[in-house]
Formats: structure tokens, C-alpha cells, sequence
């Protein structure tokens, strides 16, 4: 059953994303919704199985395909993004009648760049966060407006995630952490 408050996240989890990360998770917490991302806690559980129902269970998805290049030069680009947002699509065009009402937001780094790698998705309102914390928070809060009433503007989100910043690194160096 389709949770009105739930929001998947899918997103890359490194070091290099972290910075937006968190700004992606306060922005969905300030809106009163619940970020839904998929953490192993049982081994024995394959992982896209309890990706899919997370999928099932959330009205939202938010997809950032910013991280589809590789990070060093010996490595290989990773594609569990994109994969992942064609199971969500694939969920709401299979079954329109439970999922039909399913909004996506897709992220990308910059703009455009995403038709030279899932043209597919031309059709859809992409937006960039150019890996900055407040362009994400923008796109965040834009995408969010259309859907939920009383959205404030995206500077006081902004504003309160630097107070919320401060007040963290302050609690981490006061516990020396």
C-alpha cells in the first residue's frame, strides 16, 4: 500500500555525495515526509528485493543520476541509479491502477547531460543541482510545491539546513567526534 508521506530515495551512497545527501534528507524531513533509502540489515535479504518494496510502499521517488561517470580513472561508471528509476518507472506503467499516481523528481548534475546518457527520459522534467547543497534543496522544495500544500520558499529550508550544519559540527566537535 502506497504510504502519502514516504519518499524513495535513489541516490549514490560515497563520500563525494554525502554533501547533498544531506541536504536531500533535511529538505524531505522539514516537509513533515519520510525519506525511505535502502540500507542492508539483513544479509540473507537480497538488496533490489527490499528496493522494490520501498518502491511499492512510496507515493515519491526521487532519482539522482549525477554520479553515472566514473570517479578515479581506473574505475567503471555506475548504473545502479539509473537501473533502479527504470524498475520505479516499469512498477507504475505495469500496474497504473496502484501505482499510476507515483511522482518521480530525477536529478541530475547538469543540465541536459542526462540525454546523451538515458535519452529515454527526454520527455521528462529533469532538474540539476550543479552539486551544490542549495540547488538541490531548490529543486527539492520546487518539485515538492506542485504536489503538497503550504511549501514554504526554498530560502528558509536553506537557512534552516546552515543553522542545522552549524548547530551539527558544533555537537561533533564539542563531543570531540
Amino acid at each position: 500500500m502506497i504510504d502519502e508521506y514516504k519518499v524513495f530515495i535513489n541516490c549514490p551512497f560515497d563520500n563525494l555525495y554525502f554533501p547533498l545527501l544531506k541536504p536531500l534528507l533535511f529538505t524531505i524531513i522539514y516537509l513533515d515526509l519520510k525519506p525511505q533509502i535502502s540500507e542492508t540489515a539483513d544479509s540473507g535479504e537480497v538488496r533490489i528485493d527490499h528496493i522494490v518494496e520501498l518502491m511499492k510502499t512510496s507515493k515519491y521517488s526521487i532519482h539522482d543520476l549525477s554520479r553515472v561517470e566514473r570517479i578515479r580513472r581506473n574505475d567503471y561508471p555506475r548504473f545502479n541509479m539509473p537501473f533502479e528509476c527504470g524498475i520505479d518507472f516499469g512498477l507504475k506503467k505495469s500496474n497504473p491502477e496502484i501505482y499510476g499516481g507515483k511522482k518521480f523528481l530525477i536529478l541530475e548534475k547538469e543540465p541536459y547531460r542526462y540525454k546523451s546518457i538515458i535519452s529515454d527520459i527526454s520527455g521528462n522534467d529533469i532538474k540539476s543541482h550543479r552539486n551544490e547543497p542549495e540547488e538541490i534543496i531548490k529543486a527539492v522544495r520546487d518539485w515538492f510545491k506542485i504536489s503538497i500544500e503550504d511549501v514554504p520558499w526554498y530560502k528558509p529550508i536553506w537557512l534552516a539546513y546552515a543553522e542545522f550544519e552549524f548547530d551539527f559540527e558544533q555537537i561533533l566537535n564539542d563531543k570531540r567526534l
